[in-house]
């Protein structure tokens, strides 16, 4: 792992880490960079770049600007033969928790490589609410999400909190590059369900929902990039509902342990849908 750490970083302590996960992005990792540096707040925040081992220039380009930011970002550069593999396919999920492991701020926010923040606001106004609001674990907002045909749309945001009880069952909400979360993750790291589960920002929102309420704000921060290599679109239907099911199911085995919450929160219907694609093989 090579990191471009100095003395002068490690002697601060930013109130903000900004986890950015890259491999392959060539084409946006800059504009993300830019979006991210160009956040203006009245506290220290910093930039922790994992490249995933890209064999095209993500990594050159992410070297530049470590090295023109060596206040802001902190870049680790991922070596492949650590890579994680969930149900005997490689994944980024090493370099995922590699990051948040590496995150010294008090809050956490996450960006993708091919994403950006269209709001130089983002952290500011997130690192208020949650300031103001100890009992809120994690705060999402609006964004902008590019379709398929590439048209982008205003996915909205309304300005409400959720209590824990609203929560058992919903799944997931806002995108998680509009998230700012606690950075209070050290059982989440002994947890096996991180090493089991497919999508880890499901995991993440599954385990902030039990340590305290969620809220949304209206504001629009982020844009949400299409990718037709993503995770879901590279997946066959059999193999989606599969996952899903089998979330569930870790959530009910490593996080609440509750069969009710399991029997209700919607588990019913995938663990259905995947036997029905099973059936029509």
């Amino acid at each position: 792992m090579i990191t471009n750490d100095s003395a002068r970083q490690k002697s601060s302590t930013p109130v903000v880490s900004i986890c950015v996960q890259t491999y392959q992005h060539e084409k946006f990792i800059a504009q993300c960079l830019d979006s991210l540096l160009s956040q203006k707040t009245d506290f220290d925040f910093e930039i922790i770049v994992g490249e995933d081992g890209s064999s095209d220039r993500t990594g050159e380009i992410c070297d530049l600007y470590a090295k023109n930011h060596p206040d802001k970002i902190r870049l680790f550069k991922r070596d492949p033969k650590n890579k994680i593999s969930i149900r005997g396919k490689k994944t980024g999920r090493f370099n995922f928790l590699e990051n948040l492991k590496a995150a010294r701020g008090k809050y956490i926010c996450l960006c993708d490589g091919d994403d950006y923040w269209s709001n130089d606001q983002k952290l500011q106004k997130q690192y208020q609410f949650l300031n103001e609001n100890p009992e809120i674990s994690l705060v999402y907002s609006s964004y902008i999400h590019q379709k398929k045909d590439l048209k982008a749309v205003v996915e909205p945001v309304q300005d409400k909190i959720f209590e824990p009880e609203q929560l058992k069952t919903i799944h997931y909400l806002g995108h998680v590059s509009t998230w700012m979360f606690r950075n209070d993750l050290q059982s989440l790291f002994s947890n096996p369900i991180i090493y089991k589960a497919f999508a880890m920002d499901m995991v993440l929102f599954a385990y902030f929902k039990i340590k305290g309420k969620i809220a949304g704000q209206s504001f629009t921060s982020s844009f949400y990039r299409y990718n037709t290599s993503g995770m879901f679109r590279s997946k066959r239907k059999t193999e989606t509902a599969r996952d899903f099911a089998m979330i569930h199911f870790y959530f009910f085995r490593y996080i609440h342990t509750s069969l009710y919450t399991f029997l209700t929160s919607g588990s019913g219907y995938f663990i259905k849908k995947y036997l029905k694609t099973i059936i029509r093989i």
